[in-house]
């Protein structure tokens, strides 16, 4: 049986004093997670990859364990494709450096540039879209600037706050080398087809890269990369996984990886140093992209808490309670004169546990404030524009409300709690 909703509370000591509705920017991390850390640091704490000693050892095994928990449970990928990241953004920028630039690596005694991934041409364009957070677009912009590609934006549809694919298949084209899309947007909350983005690039061009932003995805709902088709995707520990902040995985096709060229090298990277060049280490790809001492104690907290949401609640009742919790709110609010509420709100099934409104009269950053300082117990939502500026432009509320107030699910709210926030928002309409 699934650890039940109020099990997992115990786990959350904060739920005793607070209604934590900000699950979407970062998740707590329950007690087990916790207590994983804390033996790494009470019992073997010492470097990964550096000793021969006993904890040392056992170092290196549970930080490989992590690993493979994590790209297993989380992604359905192999750990060897799987890159410790501390973040999305972490993810994101190693990601574009290695789409920039070939390998540089010592292959048959010899030290040279490899075959790069992409082969960047005059006339190739980058494909994103305007609802996409600012760790999705920044990097590629950057990226676009230095090579020389073209950027198109993908405009999401306001009414219900979806990237249809049809817009997607009008801007991309032979000539697009990327499309980096996200797979659950953190401002309106729908859940993507991402597999069809993905057929309907690899169709115009079967060699355009394709990258998912699934920060709303791991431990939220079931992720499969392989379901998927994407050539990469990155997301955060401290979001849908109940880890801790300082974690985060990129996956990436082996077949890439053997072509990218790290964004970090040093120790724990190679295989060989001469005054002159390196071989980059080739039994275990992903850590090539992992730079020096990590931080270790939040990757087997990550490990863990994928074993925690994945195995010990299970990724369909979460994704089940959070749908449950989404259209009580929806309803709820939508039945609020002066309440606006953003993106679908008829077919819920594509909505994941993301809801953003505003009350009129009021700005989004004041009712955060009056939902936290005048009621008991504190009612805790997000507020302003949530690193997606251009999405909120696209929706008017950026300069109307400063973006919006959102509220966001995990497994352990309770419907006792979207009901307090219903009935807060109440009194601040009137």
């Amino acid at each position: 049986m699934p650890l039940s909703p109020e099990r997992v509370r115990e786990d959350i000591p904060l739920t005793k004093r607070y209604v934590y509705l900000d699950n979407c920017a970062t998740t707590p991390v329950p007690r087990p997670v916790v207590e994983a850390m804390l033996e790494y640091f009470y019992d073997y704490c010492a470097n990964v990859e550096r000793g021969a000693y006993s904890i040392a050892s056992l170092a290196n095994e549970k930080w490989d364990r992590a690993r493979a928990k994590a790209a297993r449970l989380l992604l359905n990928c192999e750990p060897d494709e799987f890159i410790f990241t501390r973040n999305f953004t972490e993810g994101a920028c190693i990601l574009a450096y290695g789409l920039e630039r070939p390998l540089l690596n010592r292959s048959g005694g010899t030290f040279t540039e490899t075959e790069p991934v992409i082969k960047w041409e005059r006339g190739d364009n980058i494909v994103f879209s305007s609802l996409e957070h600012h760790s999705n677009m920044i990097p590629w912009i950057r990226l676009a600037r230095h090579v020389g590609a073209e950027i198109r934006v993908v405009e999401f549809d306001v009414k219900s706050g979806m990237i249809l694919p049809s817009e997607v298949e009008k801007a991309v084209d032979e000539r697009t080398k990327l499309l980096a899309i996200q797979h659950v947007s953190n401002v309106t909350g729908v859940v993507h087809p991402v597999e069809e983005f993905v057929r309907i690039a690899k169709e115009k061009n079967p060699d355009c890269f394709v990258f998912v932003d699934s920060s709303q995805g791991p431990g939220h709902m079931p992720v499969d990369v392989k379901r998927i088709g994407c050539d990469a995707l990155a997301f955060s520990g401290h979001k849908g996984p109940l880890g801790p902040q300082g974690s985060g995985g990129l996956y990436v096709k082996r077949e890439h990886l053997e072509r990218m060229d790290p964004l970090e090298i040093g120790g724990g990277t190679i295989a060989d140093v001469t005054v002159r060049d390196y071989e980059l280490r080739g039994d275990m790809l992903s850590k090539r992209w992992e730079a020096g001492t990590p931080s270790i104690a939040c990757l087997i907290g990550l490990g863990r808490a994928a074993e925690y949401v994945a195995e010990e609640i299970g990724l369909s009742a979460v994704r089940s309670r959070e749908h449950m919790l989404t259209e009580r709110l929806v309803e709820g609010l939508l039945e609020i004169p002066g309440v606006e509420v953003y993106g679908e709100t008829e077919d819920l099934r594509v909505k994941a546990g993301v809801v953003s409104f505003n009350v009129e009269g009021w700005s989004s950053r004041d009712v955060s404030l009056a939902l936290d300082q005048n009621f008991s117990p504190p009612i805790l939502t997000r507020a302003g524009h949530h690193c997606a500026i251009p999405a909120c432009r696209r929706l008017g509320v950026y300069e109307k409300y400063g973006g919006t107030v959102r509220a966001s699910f995990h497994y352990y709210n309770t419907p006792e709690e979207v009901d307090a926030l219903i009935e807060a928002v109440k009194t601040l309409a009137r």
